[in-house]
Order: structure tokens, then sequence, then C-alpha cells
């Protein structure tokens, strides 16, 4: 009990340790780039069409062979923007790096009247860290600031594995904080923006913070609408060149900015594993596209992710002590397959992004940990399992060591000792399935533990394992007196005689035995049949007591005859006295030896053969022939056309038939006929003898073929010894049929042999 309290407890203690580590690694964001790795193959399920209405003017690597190295003259890029602004664009957003003053202050003067003409250019700025470690805004230079309309910051934060997933839309010292450039763009083109902006938020500013800390806000992870060149591209060179069409910028907004990977403003993003990395303006392009769609996504409050965590890894625990290890691997995997799906639908379908990365870790872990734990156990059971088989001698000696590793020899080491058991418990049912006894194992509670085929005959499937012992002995009688009850009445250990409730004699005997489990005890049970050695001991007693007296009577009148002849010798003639005498002997002889026969044929084998049925019959009654013209009576015989097929001892048939029929002649009043018939009747053949006599009383045909019982003829006055129909009862048994009667007093009897028919 204490064994199995502390393996409750430290069960107990391992789940809580496990959801604490799951919670805490959920608090701190998960597992970093194995969570970032999972963010990129999910978002790759939720490309969308990008936005007609923002296009990007690039400066991509035609436009650097066509115009020239950069970075181009300041005249060159007020040529490019005063065409893009002929086309009355929404806004239009120069994501190009003007924090240094051209070397003539009249050309940045120029460019900074065409932002004023234009009225609607966005600049960048973009951030650095000094020599403090602070960081700071590094401006456009003040003309082209004070001439733009807006400004906005473009600070590219990747993440530890050097992918581009979020922006902040909000930064700068407190106090003075910019927008993102993407944000800074809808504003100055008049579109919607979300108020207040979207993303997580920073946490409240401490105390200890000075004022010119910069901070940032409303962080929102990208909702890439597909690879680099996902958006509507215009090559700069084709802008300054004139190919552009009227009218294919108004109303957009417009991006300018370098796409050539030579010029470094390029950065890996959830879609670069398959595709070359994407410029920064596109990265602004999809942050303005998730602005106007509303698709921003931000990362699941810690305290939530914390809580979500926890459960899915609760809910596959049950399965790793509940299931077989096949199937705790199967849940296992599930759960970690359910973790990452539960991501992928909170970040398609909700913007939410879940870390999966501290609920599949977790349940990775318990899974090792706790088959590692149920490895340990196997083993300890093993080796526990071996050391008690070897004190109760089911092992003589440990097996040799032989070849794998240790849990390998300890499972055959105990196979080994198990087989051994399994041999020495087949052999123990074999023996107690094979006896010929009922015998039965019950427990205190007087509950049958186990049962013998002998049992089961006996009873029925009612013995089978839990059975009531005491509802199995109901009806069951003591010879002595009394009920057969459990527990028994009778002394442990001694026979007790018995009889079932149909009569039939059994010797019961029961004595203790160990239990199943330690400590318990049980009883065995006996019951054996000796119906057949009461019912010969009644034949025998039964057969001394009529031999004894049909014997006895005639010698006794022979005696009589000579003392009356010897005392009056006038008395009888010689003749009369010697013809007595024979009649007395004869049937002394008759007596014997249908005896004799009746006893030779239960035990003696018979000798078949191939018969006819009809030759049978007609034996039979050529041989009462005489009998029945004595008393004039004839013996009708009908036959079958065909021939009647039967295997049997042909002289047993015809006795039997003979002792019917000369029955049937003696109970038939003289002229009466007696019908001896020989049919078929479902695929059986039927010798039928019928006579017109005074027939049987239905109390009497219980009895009929019972050895020494005489019926109908004692009254009668007929002579007759009660072994006749028992004869023909035996015979017709041993030739696997059966007899039969039909008999109405008055009406006459029907006494008819059925034996199976045999193939010609």
């Amino acid at each position: 009990m204490d064994r199995l309290l502390g393996r409750r407890f430290a069960r107990v203690l391992a789940v809580a340790v496990g959801l604490c580590l799951a919670a805490l690694l959920a608090w701190q964001g998960g597992l970093g780039r194995v969570d970032g790795s999972l963010y990129d193959w999910i978002s790759r399920f939720g490309a969308r069409d990008p936005r007609p209405d923002v296009v990007v003017v690039a400066i991509d690597e035609r436009s650097l062979a066509q115009v020239g190295r950069w970075p181009w003259p300041r005249d060159q890029q007020i040529d490019l923007i005063e065409r893009i602004a002929a086309q009355s664009p929404a806004a239009v957003g120069l994501d190009l790096l003007l924090s240094e003053p051209s070397s003539d202050p009249l050309v940045d003067q120029r460019l900074a009247e065409a932002f004023r003409r234009s009225g609607n250019i966005v600049l960048p700025f973009f951030t650095a860290q000094a020599g403090t470690g602070k960081v700071q805004a590094m401006l456009p230079v003040p003309p082209l600031a004070a001439a733009a309309h807006r400004l906005g910051h473009v600070s590219i934060d990747p993440d530890a594995d050097g992918v581009v997933r979020s922006v902040y839309l909000r930064e700068g010292p407190h106090g003075q904080m910019w927008e993102h450039f993407a944000v800074a763009l809808l504003r100055t083109a008049g579109a919607p923006v979300p108020d207040p902006l979207p993303g997580n938020r920073a946490p409240p500013r401490l105390p200890s913070e000075a004022a010119g800390d910069w901070r940032r806000d409303h962080w929102v992870h990208v909702a890439y609408a597909g690879p680099a060149g996902t958006y509507r591209t215009l090559s700069a060179a084709d802008v300054l060149a004139g190919r552009v069409p009227d009218d294919t910028l108004r109303d957009r907004i417009v991006l300018i900015g370098a796409t050539a990977t030579g010029l470094g403003d390029v950065y890996p993003t959830p879609w670069s594993g398959r595709h070359r990395f994407m410029p920064g303006v596109e990265i602004s392009a999809n942050v303005i596209d998730n602005l106007l769609s509303g698709e921003t996504r931000a990362v699941m409050a810690q305290w939530l992710a914390m809580t979500l965590s926890v459960l899915l890894v609760a809910a596959v625990l049950p399965a790793l002590w509940l299931l077989a290890p096949g199937w705790a691997l199967a849940a296992s995997a599930a759960g970690v397959a359910a973790t990452v799906t539960v991501s992928g639908v909170l970040l398609l379908g909700q913007g939410v992004w879940f870390p999966p990365g501290a609920a599949a870790l977790s349940i990775v872990a318990f899974y090792v940990t706790w088959n590692w734990r149920r490895l340990e156990r196997a083993a300890t059971y093993l080796v526990d399992e071996l050391r008690r088989l070897r004190r109760h001698g089911a092992v003589d000696e440990p097996p040799s060591p032989g070849g794998g590793d240790l849990i390998d020899r300890r499972i055959r080491n105990l196979a080994h000792a198990t087989g051994r058991l399994l041999d020495a418990q087949a052999f123990m049912s074999s023996v107690i399935e094979s006896l010929p006894d009922a015998v039965l194992a019950v427990g205190q509670d007087g509950r049958v533990l186990l049962s013998n085929q002998a049992a089961t005959t006996r009873f029925g499937t009612a013995a089978g394992k839990g059975a009531e012992m005491s509802g199995l002995l109901e009806g069951w009688a003591l010879v002595g007196g009394g009920a057969l009850t459990w527990p028994p009445s009778v002394e442990a250990g001694r026979f007790a005689e018995c009889r079932d409730p149909s009569g039939r004699a059994f010797l019961f005997e029961y004595a203790p035995c160990a239990g199943l489990g330690e400590g318990d005890a049980a009883w065995i049970a006996t019951l054996v049949d000796i119906s057949a050695l009461r019912e010969a001991e009644r034949k025998r007693d039964q057969a001394w007591r009529f031999l004894s007296h049909d014997i006895r009577s005639p010698q006794a009148a022979i005696l009589a005859l000579l003392d009356l002849h010897e005392n009056d010798p006038d008395e009888l003639s010689r003749d009369e006295l010697l013809a007595r005498i024979r009649r007395y002997v004869l049937r002394t002889q008759s007596l014997a030896e249908s005896f004799v026969e009746l006893a030779r044929l239960a035990t003696a084998p018979v000798q078949e053969e191939l018969l006819d049925g009809a030759d049978v019959l007609l034996d039979a009654a050529d041989e009462c022939w005489s009998l029945a013209q004595a008393k004039d009576i004839a013996l009708r015989t009908d036959l079958p056309d065909g021939a009647a097929p039967l295997r049997g001892e042909r002289s047993l048939l015809v006795r039997a038939l003979v002792n019917l029929i000369n029955n049937a002649v003696k109970f038939s009043s003289p002229g009466s006929p007696v019908e001896c018939r020989l049919f078929s009747q479902d695929g059986n053949w039927c010798l039928a003898v019928k006579d017109r006599g005074p027939g049987i009383a239905p109390e009497e045909q219980a009895r009929l073929f019972q050895e020494f019982s005489r019926v109908g003829g004692a009254s009668a006055g007929e002579p007759g010894f009660g072994l006749g129909l028992a004869f023909v009862k035996a015979v017709a048994e041993r030739h696997h049929g059966r007899v039969e009667c039909d008999s109405e007093p008055g009406r006459g009897s029907e006494f008819r042999i059925v034996l199976p028919a045999a193939s010609p």
C-alpha cells in the first residue's frame, strides 16, 4: 500500500513539474527559432492576392543598367518624383536614404520644391545605435524633412534567426514617437487607419526610464501576401523613360525603393526559404496591405499562451498511463499535431500567433520521460518476478546471459520461467480436465473458481467460474437424511453418499486447499458418480431374488412329486410323474438360458454382417409357425418389394423377433391373427409385431422392458420370467436402434424394433 501511494505521489509530482515547465516555456515566448520556423511554414498557407492600389516603383537592376549606378544624382530623383506626381497618386513614399545633404544646396532646395508641389510625399527615417548604446533617429536633411508631408520610421528588427516577421507601428523617445512609414503613407493618402493601432502593446513606462529612452509600441506580425515581387512593380527606368501609361498610378499608394540585390536593402522573410530575399520597400507594401485589409497579426498574450499550452499538454497526459505504448505514441504524436494545428488555425483564422513549440516539446518530453519510467519499472518487475519464481522453484538456475541488452536478457529469462510454469499449469489442467469425476474448486465466498469438463457435463454452463455452489447443489440430498448444502454439514475429508434431483447416486467429498492469493483458502469438492454401481447392485439383488424363487419353485415341485410318489405310488402313474418332472426341468433350463443369454449380450460384442431385414423377419415367423398353428392363430407377413439392408448379428435379431412373436401368440385369442410387418420410416427399418390381445395398461407400460418385470401375463396366468422384453431392448440398443410399444387395453399391442438402414 505504501509503495502504491509512493508511486502515485511520484506520478502527481512529475505531472506538476512537467506542466510548470511547459507554462514557463510558454511564458518566455516558446522555443524561439523552432517556433519561428513553424510560423514561416504555417504562413505560407495564408497566401492571398495583393491589393492592386499598392504599387512599387523599383530601382532594380535594369534601372541601374540604363540610368547609372546608385546613388543617382538628385536631379534624377526630382525627375522621377515629378513624373510620378504627374499621374496624381494618393501618396508617394520615397523609401531612400536622404540623411546626407547634397554637395550643392540648391539641388536639395529643388528636391524640396518638388516635394511641396507633389504635396503627398512621405519620407522615411532610419534608426542607429549611438556610441552610448542608445537608439537615435537618422532624419532626412532639414530642407527635405520640412518639405515632406509626413515622416515615418522604417526600422527593421529581424528575429534571432535573421528573418523579418514583424514591425513596430510606433517607436521613438517617450513623448515624441513616430508612426511606421506604412501608417504615415495611409494617413497621407486619406485611407482609413485603425484607431487605436493594432498589435501587441508595450508595457507601461517604468519610473526608472529616462524621458529620452527609445520605446517601441504596437508590435504586429506581417501577413505577407507572398514572396518578393508579389505586388505590382514598375521599373524606375520605365517611369523615367515615359513608358508607363497615363493614369497607371492615379489614386494609388506608390512606394519608391531599391530592389536590386546589390544595394543591400533586402531581408529574409517567411517566404525566403524557396525564393529570393524581399526588399525593404516591399515589406512596407505588405504592412500597408495588412492595415487596409485588417489582417494584421499579433502574438497571443503570455498568460493566455501559457494557459493554452498547459491545457494541450494536460489533454495528452491521460493517454500515457491509460493506453498501451503504441497507442500512447500515437496519442502523443496526435497531441503535437493538434498543437501545431491549433496554432495554425489561430494564426490564419484569427490573426493571433500562438507559439506551439513549448507545448509540443513538453508533450514529447512527457512521452520520453514516461516511457523511460515505464521501462525502468518493467526492468525492476522482471528482476523481482525472476527472484520470486526462483524462490518457488519455477527456475532451477539462471539461464545463460546470452546476447542483447539488459531488458532483452531479463525478458528471455522470465519467458523461460513462464514457459515452465505454463507447461506445469497445462499439465495440471489436463489432469483435472481428464478426471472422469466432477471436480470443482470453491472459494471462501462459496463461488466456483474452477471446474473440469465432467462438472460442466454434470451441471451444464451453470458450473462456470463465479457460480454459486449452493445453487448447484440445490435439490441434492444425503442418503442418511437431510439436504446437501454448501458449506456442507458432513465432515471434510470423508465420503458422503448423496443423490441428485434425478435420483442418481454420488459419493461427495471436499477438502481444503490453498487459494489463488496469498492467505486465501479454497475447497476442492468431488462428486463420484456411483449410479452404475448402485444399479448393478440392485440388479444383482433382484436377479438373486427372482432366480431363487423361480429356480427353487420347480425344484420344490419335483421334490414334492417324488415324495408323493414314494408315499403313494398309485397316486400318479410313472409316465405322468416323469412328464411333470420333465416340464419343471425344462422351465428351470429355459430360465437359466435366458438369464445367461441376457448377461452375454450385455458384454459380448455384436458380430455384425450385412443382412436383409425380410429374411430375418421370415426366419422368426417360420420358427414360431408351429406355436401359432397350435393355437389356430394365423401369422401374416407384410414385406417391402425391394431389399431391406441391415447390419447386425442374425441370430440375435431373429431371437428378439421370436420373443415378440411368441408373446403375441401367447396373449392372443385362438383364431385371431398376428401381423408381422417390415417397413421403412425416416431412414430406418421397422420390424413390427402386432396382436389382437388384451393390451397393456398405461401404468404397466413404464416397466415393460425392465429385467424380471412381468406385466399382463402374470395376471393372465401366462408363464414367463420377465426377461424376454428386456432381451429385445438389449438387442435393439446393441444394434444402435430402439424398441417401441403402442398398446391399449382391449385392443391389442404392437411392438417395433427400429434399426438404422445400411448401405446395400
